[in-house]
């Protein structure tokens, strides 16, 4: 086997091991498709042959986050850092829990309204749940502003105002 033929082989296997958020492009213009990309890498994240992290949903959505919702993240980080506990997000709000077996994800267009836009994301997480992503224009750029949660059985949850209402005096 040429030396050209080993290099193609290696990236390759280099590629099919690399963390599943690595394929999570941030810039990607269109937020659907981003979203898209997210619930894969979980779903990757699922196989037995998954590498063992998996980034969390903070860094994720961070990555992504309007000013405002990195801000909250932000404080909320540093909560965890200065007391070292969880603090206001001790659940993954992408997939509605701690553990997840995701079925049934269909990811919804994206729906513009001006500077603001949403996309609806149902999925099944041992039970039926969406998550309704807000996103504004920030720099050109969409970015998510804010998440509601719903699951069946439990009232909806909005992250940023779980974030801004956390008592971090604690």
């Amino acid at each position: 086997m040429d030396a050209r033929k080993i290099c193609v082989l290696a990236a390759a296997l280099i590629a099919s091991v690399a963390p599943a958020v690595a394929q999570v492009n941030p810039r990607e213009p269109d937020p659907a498709v981003w979203l898209r990309q997210i619930y894969d890498s979980y779903h990757r994240a699922e196989a037995p042959e998954a590498p063992d992290k998996l980034a969390s949903e903070t860094e994720v959505v961070g990555a992504r986050a309007s000013k405002l919702l990195a801000a909250l993240f932000k404080r909320d980080a540093d909560c965890e850092t200065r007391s070292n506990e969880i603090c206001a997000l001790d659940w993954d709000f992408v997939v509605d829990g701690q553990d997840w077996r995701l079925s049934n994800v269909k990811v919804g267009a994206l729906s513009v309204a001006g500077d603001k836009a949403t996309v609806t994301v149902t999925f099944r997480n041992f039970r039926p749940c969406a998550n309704v992503y807000d996103f504004v224009r920030e720099d050109g750029q969409w970015k998510v502003d804010d998440i509601e949660t719903r699951c069946k059985g439990e009232a909806p949850v909005r992250i940023a105002k779980l974030l801004k209402d956390y008592d971090y005096s604690k």
